[in-house]
Parts: structure tokens; sequence; C-alpha cells
């Protein structure tokens, strides 16, 4: 996947500030982000910017030490992350 940007990416500091930039996606992932956009009734760059927060929250949760957990049907299991 390519970025690019025009000016520094700024972390959510206010609703107004924008940062635009274009992104070259597999069609696999492309797919994918219509899939979250859909279900969640929201446009492709609110899924993509929902989809970055939460990723950005498991690195800084997992550099923490925390482990990410799953529980469905009573078993518990650990999701791993490739570094």
């Amino acid at each position: 996947m390519a970025i690019s940007s025009t000016t520094k990416p700024a972390v959510r500091r206010s609703s107004v500030e924008k940062v635009r930039l274009n992104a070259d996606l597999s069609p696999d992932v492309a797919d994918a982000l219509k899939t979250l956009a859909s279900s969640q009734n929201v446009s492709l760059t609110e899924a993509l910017s929902r989809a970055i927060s939460t990723e950005a929250f498991l690195v800084q949760r997992r550099k923490q030490g925390a482990k990410v957990v799953l529980e469905q049907d009573g078993k518990t299991s650990e999701l791993i992350f490739a570094r």
C-alpha cells in the first residue's frame, strides 16, 4: 500500500483539521474497507479513520504489555500479532 501526503499528518486534534491522503490499496483491502464502511453505515473515510485509530490503540497497549483476548462461546483465546 502506498500513501502520499502533501502535509504532515496530524493525529485528530480537531474535527475541522484535515489532511488529504491518497492510498493505493489492494482489491482485497479495498473490499474489506468497503465492507467495514457498509456494516457500520459510515463513509469510506470514516471507516479508514476508525481502523487506523483501532490499530494505533492496539499497538500502544501491546507496547505497554497488554494482551488482546477474544472470548466466544465460553472459550478464550489470545490474538497473536506478527511483528
